[in-house]
C-alpha cells in the first residue's frame, strides 16, 4: 500500500479545511475543504507565501503566531478576508510541526461556521422582532376599502380570530395577506402574546430549519443550544408567508407540530410541547400547488380548515372611487395644498384597467401618488 496516496485521499476527503505551511510560511499541503472554505484553488495557494494568499489577515495568522512561539492554538474563533474578497468564518485550530527540537511548519484544521454565524445572527434578528413586536403591527381598522368584497373578508377573519384554529390565506402579491394575517392575531385571544412573520422564501433549507426548530449544541459543527421561532412566540402566532417555497421535508415537520403540539430541536432526543397558531400565507392557488408537488397535500388540508382568500382589485372594483377619494385627502394633508378630484372620465379609467402587478393594490397607489403630484405641480 503507498502510504502517501492514501494520506492524499483522506485529505481529500476530510470535512475540515487542512492547510500545511513550512517555515517560511509557504503553503506545502492544502486539501479540497480547505480551499472550498477559503474560496481558492489549491493551484494558487501551493508554494505561495502566507501573508501573500491571505494579506487582510497578516501576522494575526494562527500559522504566523505557532511558527513563532511553536506553541499551539485550539479552537481560535477567526473572521478573515481572501485575496477574492471572500469572507471567512471559522474556528481553527493550528499545531507546530517540530523537527529534531526544531520548528520546520505548521499545520491548520479549519472549520467552517459561516453557516452558523448566518444562522446566529438571524436568530438574534428574530428573536428581537419576538421581543419588540408582542402586537402585529396591524388591526382590522388599518386594511381600507367599503367594496361588499373586503367587508365580507374582513367579516369572515373577524370570525376567525375568536377560534383557535390554524389559517391558510391565499392571495396575489400586494392583496395585504399579511396585514389580514397580523389583524387576525391582534383580535384574538392570542393579542397579547409575540407573533411574528418568517418569509419561507428568504431563508435557505437548512438554515430555516434551524431557525424554526432551534439548535442542540453539538448537532454540528459549530452548533450551539439556541432557541428556535417555535418556542419563542410560544402561546402566540407564527405567520409562514410564501409557504409553498418550504421544502416539502420541512412540511412534514410542520405537519407534525400541527397535529402534536410537539416539535424537536435538531440534534435534540427530547420533544418539547409548544402551543402556538400558525397563519400560513400563499400568492399560488394551493389546489395546484399540491398537484405540482410544492406543497403536501396533508399539509393543505390541516391548514385549510379555514381558508381565506384576499380578492384583488380586479375583484373589488367598489373601492377604487374609495382609494381615490382617501388619497386626494391624505397628499392634501402631506403637500398642505387642496388637490383637484379626478373627472368621471378618468374614474372610469381606473375602474376598467387591468391592473398590472397581478392586479394587486400597490401599484394602483403608485399610479395614484404620481397623478396627484402631476396635478399639484399643474396648479
Amino acid at each position: 500500500m503507498n502510504k502517501l496516496k492514501v494520506y492524499e485521499q483522506i485529505l481529500a476527503k476530510l470535512e475540515e479545511g487542512v492547510h500545511v505551511v513550512n517555515e517560511d510560511g509557504k503553503t506545502v499541503i492544502y486539501n479540497k475543504a480547505m480551499a472550498e472554505i477559503e474560496g481558492m484553488k489549491a493551484e494558487d495557494v501551493i508554494e505561495e507565501n502566507l501573508l501573500h494568499v491571505l494579506p487582510a489577515l497578516g501576522y494575526e495568522s494562527t500559522h504566523m503566531e505557532v511558527l513563532k512561539k511553536g506553541k499551539p492554538i485550539k479552537s481560535k474563533y477567526q473572521e478573515y478576508i481572501s485575496k477574492q474578497g471572500k469572507k471567512i468564518v471559522a474556528v481553527n485550530s493550528t499545531y507546530p510541526i517540530m523537527e529534531k527540537g526544531r520548528i520546520v511548519g505548521s499545520f491548520e484544521i479549519s472549520k467552517d461556521i459561516t453557516y452558523m454565524r448566518k444562522m446566529s445572527e438571524k436568530m438574534l434578528e428574530l428573536y428581537s422582532e419576538v421581543v419588540d413586536s408582542k402586537k402585529g403591527s396591524f388591526s382590522f381598522n388599518d386594511i381600507l376599502g367599503n367594496s361588499k368584497e373586503i367587508i365580507d373578508i374582513i367579516e369572515q377573519c373577524k370570525q376567525v380570530a375568536v377560534t383557535s384554529s390554524n389559517v391558510l390565506i391565499v392571495g396575489d402579491s400586494g392583496t395585504g395577506k399579511e396585514m389580514f394575517a397580523q389583524s387576525i392575531h391582534n383580535a384574538s385571544l392570542r393579542r397579547d402574546k409575540p407573533i411574528v412573520a418568517e418569509n419561507c422564501a428568504a431563508i435557505p433549507e437548512n438554515l430555516l430549519e434551524s431557525i424554526l426548530f432551534g439548535t442542540t449544541k453539538g448537532s454540528f459543527t459549530g452548533a450551539e443550544n439556541k432557541e428556535g421561532l417555535l418556542k419563542q412566540v410560544d402561546g402566540g402566532t407564527l405567520i409562514l408567508d410564501e409557504i409553498n417555497s418550504m421544502p416539502m421535508s420541512l412540511q412534514s415537520k410542520i405537519l407534525r407540530v400541527l397535529e402534536t403540539k410537539r416539535y424537536r430541536p435538531i440534534g435534540s432526543n427530547v420533544e418539547n410541547h409548544v402551543d402556538v397558531r400558525i397563519i400560513a400565507i400563499t400568492n399560488k392557488d394551493p389546489i395546484e400547488l399540491v398537484k405540482e408537488g410544492k406543497m403536501r397535500e396533508d399539509l393543505f388540508y390541516r391548514l385549510s380548515v379555514i381558508n381565506i382568500r384576499i380578492p384583488n382589485l380586479q375583484e373589488r372594483k367598489g373601492d377604487i372611487e374609495f382609494f381615490t377619494d382617501y388619497y386626494i385627502k391624505y397628499y392634501e394633508e402631506v403637500l398642505n395644498k387642496k388637490l383637484k378630484g379626478v373627472s368621471s372620465e378618468l374614474l372610469r379609467f381606473f375602474k376598467k384597467y387591468e391592473w398590472p402587478g397581478k392586479k394587486s393594490i400597490s401599484p394602483f397607489l403608485s399610479c395614484k401618488l404620481g397623478i396627484l403630484i402631476l396635478m399639484t405641480l399643474s396648479r
